[in-house]
């Protein structure tokens, strides 16, 4: 399991010691900061749209011109098969 600064001082009673602890804690990222930096985020894109709306209507047009098409091809064949069927 891993212990996160919150629960370390959690665990702490004297609050002495726990601002002991804090000034160390902030102390160490401090200078691991100073040694590697900032993480570079350059690579990650920048999100400008919150609301991820997409209208629905090409979508939709593309779902009823597959259907007609479909439709019209089974409408063919049923001609198709009626006209065998009757000679």
């Amino acid at each position: 399991m891993l212990m996160g600064l919150h629960d370390i001082l959690a665990a702490v009673a004297d609050p002495e010691e726990r601002e002991a602890i804090r000034r160390d804690f902030l102390r160490r990222m401090d200078e691991k900061r100073k040694l590697f930096g900032e993480p570079d985020t350059s690579d990650i894109p920048e999100v400008t749209d919150f609301s991820h709306f997409r209208p629905g209507k090409p979508i939709i047009d593309k779902i009823r011109a597959h259907n007609l098409k479909v439709q019209a091809e089974r409408a063919e064949r049923a001609k198709l098969e009626e006209a065998v069927l009757t000679k």
